[in-house]
């Protein structure tokens, strides 16, 4: 048991404990290519924020890892089969009733791990904390924290190099073979900006 994973602890642990900070993790599930799982995004943000806490933890910090939310953004990919869409308003009104929740139970720091580039969260913390002015809201794209080009020679961002690599860390048995990863095209948006980052 770790005691930082709320998912993994229980009462008899947590009625004597306090936290400072929630940290709460969240995913998508949609394609990744054909060789990566659609639970990509839930992994890793499940494996980062536990690493992170586990860090935070035995430096003395008080944090407790939410479980990750499963569903994202995939409003531009309908036409993927079983591509699961959460459309922004609802995530803000799950959020809302997540950071409902820890204020009044006293835990005044909420991060939101972002594992899935088509969750964009600032708008909705910066509405959310005029409500909760006692709140600490924050969120953090982990894929965004480091300069990739440092460790990984292709260029991408959805079911790429570094994606692919960290899964084949995390769980290589639900990684294909490397003959079945297909040849990664994408389709292009006419706009030529959109491309370039």
């Amino acid at each position: 048991m770790r005691p930082y994973i709320l998912a993994e602890t229980n009462w008899q642990a947590l009625k004597t404990t306090s936290f400072d900070l929630a940290i709460l993790p969240w995913g998508a599930t949609e394609a990744h290519n054909y060789h990566l799982p659609y639970a990509t995004d839930i992994i890793e943000a499940d494996h980062i924020a536990a690493e992170s806490a586990r860090i935070a933890w035995e430096a003395g910090s008080k944090v407790i890892v939410l479980p990750t939310i499963p569903f994202g953004v995939n409003t531009g990919q309908q036409d993927i089969l079983l591509d699961m869409n959460l459309n922004p308003s609802t995530q803000m009104a799950i959020l809302k009733d997540v950071i409902e929740v820890l204020n009044r139970q006293g835990i005044h720091k909420l991060m939101i791990l972002n594992s899935h580039g088509g969750n964009d969260f600032k708008q909705m913390l910066r509405e959310l904390g005029l409500q909760y002015p006692d709140m600490f809201l924050c969120t953090s794209n982990w894929f965004r924290a480091l300069d990739k080009s440092k460790f990984f020679t292709h260029d991408g961002d959805h079911a790429d190099e570094m994606e692919t690599s960290l899964l084949l860390h995390l769980q290589p048995d639900l990684v294909l073979p490397k003959e079945q990863w297909g040849t990664g095209a994408e389709k292009k948006s006419k706009i030529k900006a959109f491309s370039e980052g």
